[in-house]
């Protein structure tokens, strides 16, 4: 059991953090460096950009993973509690060696770099980005499974309800198997988190020496090949390594987009390691990486209605004018409040909001200046008071079905953003073509 040495050291360094982990954003300069125009260059320019970081030790009397994890997984709601990554339980923050929970190495130790005793420092072993806090049976019934969907045949491990009295229905993990032959699904909240820690670990491990301490390292690679896979499990530390499923971890990454606590988690890894986690910065790296989709276009076979399937009650339609290199959009939602009763309707029902933007596009990007409409009625032709600008969206398209809105709204303090997909698929061919030409 780890000894725990007052706390007092890590308060202060919170304390430290609260202004950067508010704005939870790399340095402006940070991916200056970066060339997305191949996924060669962009593996290349990358990995030197996060490679090299500062290692802590696994458990020691000093700072060590348990204190950067306890950080980095802490529950957004309480702080004084942590959040597992496959139950979803919230324990009070107890550090190493407690009954509840261990550290989860995502991408399992046993394929690649297991022995983390030997003369060499194992960075691999230790680095935050791919370790997560993990109840200890959940970890122990994932061992070293790779990643897959579980379509049939699979036991069920459910996710616990934010207060530990429950499940969310369809929000749980699923397995089947042993070893490398096994899967394990991760629920639906958390697969991307796990999808892009996978992807981090590919780039940042290639192989060679650490350019501090000249450490050996391993180079690690994502594949569908189980038997590469398999490969690597020798009960000794490989220059070369294989983990999974590529094609499962490409569906997680689009299925469930950062979000805020994953951003912050980059953040305080970051603030210790030196380095962060690209994929969760930019999330559309990862289709250029290992889709090639490095240079699309955006074009008039965008012309449609998106969506986000997880949220009711709001939609998008994009205009595409080639001619004049300028997208048109428009967006109606609800505002984040009810509204006084006895409101008047504008545009619709008394939440409604209607948004218009435009703006130029080069690339796969747009900016768009954006337009609050208010004051109109759809049975009155009342004249249509309008706020501009009110804000500005950021547009990013990931191919011909998916696309990375960013709003900012500065007077309703209000920004995020949305990962948005076709509502029907029928331009999705038309798109494609206009794309490739």
């Amino acid at each position: 059991m780890k000894l725990r040495l007052p706390r007092r050291r890590v308060c202060l360094a919170l304390l430290l953090l609260q202004p950067l982990l508010a704005l939870a954003q790399p340095a402006d300069d940070y991916y200056a460096s970066v060339d997305a125009s191949s996924p060669e260059t962009l593996r290349t320019t990358l990995h030197e950009i996060i490679d090299d970081h500062t290692r802590y030790p696994y458990t020691s009397f000093e700072t060590d993973t348990w204190d950067i994890l306890e950080e980095a997984d802490r529950d957004p709601d309480d702080s004084v509690r942590i959040l597992t990554l496959y139950r979803n339980n919230r324990y009070v923050r107890r550090g190493g060696g407690n009954e509840n929970y261990n550290r989860e190495h995502s991408w399992p130790r046993s394929y690649g770099f297991p022995d983390n005793d030997g003369a060499s420092l194992n960075y691999p072993f230790t680095d935050t980005h791919a370790l997560f806090l993990s109840d200890a049976d959940y970890n122990s019934a994932r061992s070293n499974k790779p990643y897959e969907d579980c379509l049939e045949g699979c036991v069920e491990y459910p996710v616990s309800a934010a207060s530990g009295d429950g499940t969310y229905a369809g929000r749980s993990n699923w397995t089947d198997g042993e070893f490398t032959d096994g899967r394990w699904e991760v629920w639906d909240q958390r697969r991307g988190d796990i999808a892009r820690a996978m992807f981090y670990m590919d780039i940042r491990y290639e192989g060679g020496a650490h350019g501090v301490s000249g450490a050996s390292e391993p180079d690690l690679r994502l594949t569908n090949d189980r038997s590469l896979i398999d490969s690597a499990r020798t009960g000794r530390n490989e220059p070369v390594a294989w983990m999974g499923m590529l094609d499962s971890l490409l569906a997680w990454h689009r299925e469930d987009p950062p979000d805020h606590a994953e951003r912050l988690r980059n953040e305080v890894i970051a603030s210790y390691q030196g380095n962060r986690n690209p994929f969760v910065d930019e999330p559309q790296w990862v289709e250029c990486l290992y889709l090639a989709l490095c240079s699309f276009q955006i074009n008039a076979g965008l012309n449609d209605a998106w969506y986000d399937p997880a949220t009711a009650g709001q939609g998008f339609f994009i205009t595409v004018l080639p001619q004049q290199g300028q997208l048109l959009l428009a967006h109606f939602t609800f505002d984040s409040e009810p509204p006084d009763p006895g409101a008047r309707a504008n545009l619709g029902a008394t939440e409604h909001r209607w948004f218009t933007a435009l703006g130029a596009y080069e690339g796969a990007e747009a900016r768009l200046a954006v337009t609050l409409a208010s004051g109109g009625l759809f049975d009155d032709p009342t004249p249509v008071q309008r706020e501009t600008p009110y804000g500005h969206y950021e547009l990013l398209f990931r191919g011909c079905n998916e696309l990375l809105l960013r709003y900012e709204f500065p007077a309703a303090g209000r920004s995020g953003e949305i990962a948005l997909q076709r509502v029907v698929t029928d331009n999705v061919s038309l798109c494609e073509a206009l794309a490739g030409e």
